[in-house]
C-alpha cells in the first residue's frame, strides 16, 4: 500500500478545506449580493412608478381643469425607455392618453424585449406585465387617474444584467485567487511542519540502527516541534546512557565474579595436583569466596525482583524510630571498631510498610555511611513525621559525593570511590535495592552531599 507523505496530506487537506471554504463564500456572497440587489431594482421600479405619478399628478391645471396632454405625453413616451406603459384617464374615467395607442408598435417591442430578456436570465421568476392604478388629486379633488404598466416581480436592462455577470467573475476570480494563495501558503506551511518531523524521523531512525549520538535541532518556534525534537534527544541521551550502563554493568558483573571464581580455581587446581594440602583454613577459603558469589547472586535477585516490580509487600505497622535503633545495634562491632559516634533521633513515627523490606533500606544506608566514613567520625540517623509522610535521614562526615555523581550512585555497580575494593566497597548495588524498595512503598529516596563534607540520604514514606 503506498502511503502519502504527511506534507502531501497536508496540502491536500488544507486545499480541500480552502476550496469548500471558497466555494462556499462565493456561493453565499453571490447569492445574497443577487438577491439584495434584485430586491434594490424592484424597490427603485416602485418608487419611479410612484415618482412618475406624482408628477403627472402634480401637472394638472387647476384653473383650466385638465392636465397638460404635451407634458403627460413627454412623460410617456420617457417612461416608454424604461419599461413604463401609462394610461391616463380624467375623473369621469374619459381616457386621455394612452402609450399604447400613441405608439403601438414601439411598447409591443419594449414589452417582447423585456419578457425576452427576463425568461432568458430569470425563467424562474415567470414574470408577466401587471397593471398598478394611482388615484390622482389636487387637494381633495380627485382629479383623474393614472395607470402603469410595467413588468413584475421586477426587471433588469441589459446593464443590470452585465453588472450582476460582471459581479459574478470578479467574486469567481477572487475565489480561485484566493484558493491559489491558500494552496501555496498550505503548501509552504505543511513544509515547515513536516521539515522537523522529517529530522525527527531521520534521527530516529538512527537511533534504531544504534547511533545514539544524534542530536535533532530544537530551535523551533512551535511548541509541540519544539517538545518532540527535545523529547526525541532526550530518548537519545537515555538510550545512550543505558547503553553505557548495560556495557558497564557487564563488566562490573564480570569484574566481581571473576576474582572469587579465580581464587577457587587455583585453590582447587593446586590441591588436585597435590601442590598444596587441602588443609581446613584452605577449604574455608574458597568456602569464603563461594559465599561471596552467593551473596552477590542473592543481591542481584533481589535487585532483579525489585526492579521488575515483583516485590511483595507483607505491609503493617512500622515504628521508624525504635526500628532504627534496633539496626543500629546490629552494627555495634563495625562501629566500635573505627571508634564512629553513631546515634539515634528524632520522634516516634508509624507507616504503613513491609517491615522486613524497610529494615533492609536502613541496613543498605547505615552499612554504606560506616564503610565510607573514617575512624573518629559521626553517623546520625534521624526520624521526622510530617503531615502525611514520615522521613529518616541517614548522615555520615564520610568522603562525600560530588554534585556530577550524587544521581548516579543509585545506579547497579555503581561506586564513588572506584579505588575501593568489594571488600570495603561492596558490590555497588545496596543503594539501588534500596531505591527500588522505596519507589515500591511509594516513596522517594534522594542524596544531599559535597566531596570531603559527609553525605545525606533522605527517604521519604507515605505515612498510611
Amino acid at each position: 500500500m503506498k502511503r502519502l507523505h504527511l506534507r502531501t496530506t497536508m496540502s491536500l487537506v488544507f486545499a480541500l478545506l480552502v476550496a469548500i471554504t471558497v466555494c462556499l463564500v462565493s456561493i453565499l456572497s453571490s447569492t445574497f449580493i443577487n438577491r439584495e440587489f434584485e430586491e434594490y431594482v424592484k424597490l427603485t421600479q416602485k418608487k419611479q412608478a410612484d415618482d412618475l405619478a406624482e408628477s403627472i399628478g402634480g401637472h394638472y391645471d387647476k384653473s383650466g381643469g385638465g392636465f397638460n396632454i404635451d407634458y403627460v405625453h413627454g412623460m410617456g413616451m420617457y417612461a416608454l425607455q424604461d419599461g413604463f406603459i401609462i394610461r391616463l384617464y380624467d375623473e369621469d374615467g374619459k381616457l386621455l392618453w394612452d402609450a399604447e395607442n400613441h405608439d403601438m408598435a414601439l411598447c409591443h417591442e419594449m414589452m417582447d424585449t423585456i419578457t425576452l430578456r427576463m425568461q432568458e436570465n430569470r425563467p424562474e421568476l415567470n414574470g408577466e406585465f401587471v397593471t398598478y392604478s394611482y388615484d390622482l388629486e389636487a387637494g381633495e379633488k380627485q382629479t383623474g387617474k393614472l395607470e402603469i404598466s410595467y413588468y413584475t416581480p421586477y426587471y433588469m436592462d441589459e446593464n443590470d444584467f452585465q453588472f450582476i455577470h460582471a459581479l459574478n467573475r470578479i467574486l469567481s476570480l477572487a475565489g480561485g485567487v484566493s484558493l491559489f494563495v491558500a494552496v501555496l501558503l498550505g503548501v509552504l506551511l505543511a513544509r515547515r511542519i513536516t521539515k522537523p518531523i522529517s529530522g525527527v524521523i531521520s534521527a530516529t531512525k538512527k537511533i534504531s540502527e544504534g547511533d545514539y549520538g544524534v542530536i535533532v535541532d530544537a530551535n523551533l518556534k512551535e511548541r509541540e516541534t519544539y517538545e518532540l525534537a527535545e523529547a526525541v534527544n532526550h530518548m537519545a541521551a537515555s538510550l545512550k546512557e543505558q547503553e553505557y550502563l548495560r556495557r558497564q554493568l557487564t563488566g562490573d558483573i564480570a569484574h566481581e565474579l571473576r576474582t572469587p571464581v579465580t581464587n577457587i580455581s587455583s585453590y582447587m587446581e593446586m590441591m588436585i595436583d597435590d601442590v598444596m594440602e587441602p588443609t581446613q583454613e584452605r577449604l574455608k577459603s574458597c568456602y569464603d569466596e563461594l559465599s561471596r558469589l552467593s551473596g552477590l547472586i542473592t543481591d542481584l535477585e533481589r535487585l532483579e525482583s525489585a526492579e521488575s516490580g515483583r516485590i511483595n509487600l507483607n505491609k503493617e505497622d512500622v515504628e521508624l524510630l525504635s526500628l532504627s535503633e534496633t539496626i543500629l545495634q546490629g552494627f555495634e562491632t563495625g562501629i566500635h571498631e573505627k571508634n564512629i559516634d553513631a546515634r539515634v533521633s528524632g520522634e516516634e513515627t508509624h507507616i504503613c510498610a513491609d517491615r522486613g523490606r524497610i529494615s533492609q533500606v536502613i541496613v543498605n544506608l547505615l552499612s554504606n555511611a560506616l564503610k565510607y566514613t573514617d575512624e573518629n567520625g559521626k553517623i546520625t540517623i534521624s526520624v521526622k513525621k510530617q503531615k502525611y509522610n514520615a522521613e529518616l535521614v541517614v548522615e555520615d562526615t564520610g568522603i562525600g559525593i560530588s554534585k556530577e555523581e550524587q544521581e548516579r550512585v543509585f545506579e547497579r555497580f555503581y561506586r564513588t570511590d572506584k579505588s575501593r575494593t568489594r571488600k570495603t566497597g561492596g558490590a555497588g548495588i545496596g543503594l539501588s535495592i534500596a531505591k527500588a524498595i522505596v519507589q515500591a512503598h511509594g516513596g522517594t529516596i534522594h542524596c544531599e552531599s559535597e566531596s570531603g563534607t559527609g553525605s545525606r540520604f533522605i527517604v521519604t514514606l507515605p505515612i498510611s
